[in-house]
């Protein structure tokens, strides 16, 4: 599997590059830019939240907490007191810090079902919730920020799977299929759990923000013609405008 600094690094490269998208095509605001930024590269580190030892695990825990923080502070500051913003913050803070990472270790089992593609689809559906139902922010911003813990996810299995091909030996390592996986079937509570993270998915999506505005600015053909019009110079003048 890859190490931290490899998660980390390549998770926040490909995080700019989405995030640097969004921001051309006019989809995100530079500072939504910035958290979406933030949560692709968090999503990059999250499925080593099932490790109970690792370095992923414990920084992972710490920008969430810290994003989550923040984030509170800048929408909930209008509404709320001094004292009710250092309250609130704090127990987020200290709720996510602690609290969630104690739960996560208890029930998780490291290359269980975290490592997963339906977990990482769950994870951006319950960030999408988060965003809107918590933190007031419309559907459109809200799936963003889910895409974009989605896509670092996906960056992490990935990066994870790659590394149990050993080419220099032109072989495959007994990790081979433990990362980038539609689930685990070998014994019957496997077969369970998979059931029922499979079951959670349209579960969430009858409570997750409306999907038409991410539909429409990431996926229709306006959006293709716009992420053209940005690629590349429209008119064809390099570094010259």
């Amino acid at each position: 599997m890859a190490n931290f600094n490899t998660h980390f690094m390549v998770a926040s490269g490909v995080s700019a590059v989405v995030s640097g998208t969004l921001l051309s095509m006019e989809v995100v605001s530079p500072e939504q830019a910035v958290y979406a930024f933030g949560l692709g590269t968090l999503g990059g580190l999250l499925p080593d939240v099932d490790s109970a030892h690792s370095t992923s695990i414990k920084v992972g825990f710490n920008v969430l907490s810290l994003l989550m923080t923040i984030m509170l502070i800048f929408v909930k500051s209008s509404t709320y007191s001094l004292v009710e913003m250092f309250i609130v913050a704090g127990l987020v803070f200290v709720g996510i810090r602690y609290a969630l990472l104690d739960i996560f270790r208890k029930i998780s089992k490291h290359r269980g079902m975290f490592h997963s593609i339906p977990v990482a689809f769950i994870w951006g559906i319950l960030v999408a919730i988060l965003m809107q139902y918590f933190f007031g922010l419309n559907s459109l911003v809200s799936w963003v920020y889910g895409f974009m813990i989605t896509t670092g996810y996906f960056v992490h299995l990935i990066l994870d799977e790659s590394y149990s091909v050993d080419l220099r030996n032109k072989r495959i390592k007994k990790s081979f299929g433990t990362a980038l996986k539609l689930g685990k079937f070998k014994k019957t509570s496997d077969k369970f759990h998979t059931a029922i993270i499979y079951a959670m998915i349209p579960l969430l999506m009858t409570i997750a923000p409306d999907t038409s505005l991410i539909e429409n600015a990431l996926f229709s053909h306006d959006a293709w013609l716009t992420f053209k019009d940005v690629l590349i110079p429209y008119d064809g003048k390099w570094f010259l405008h």
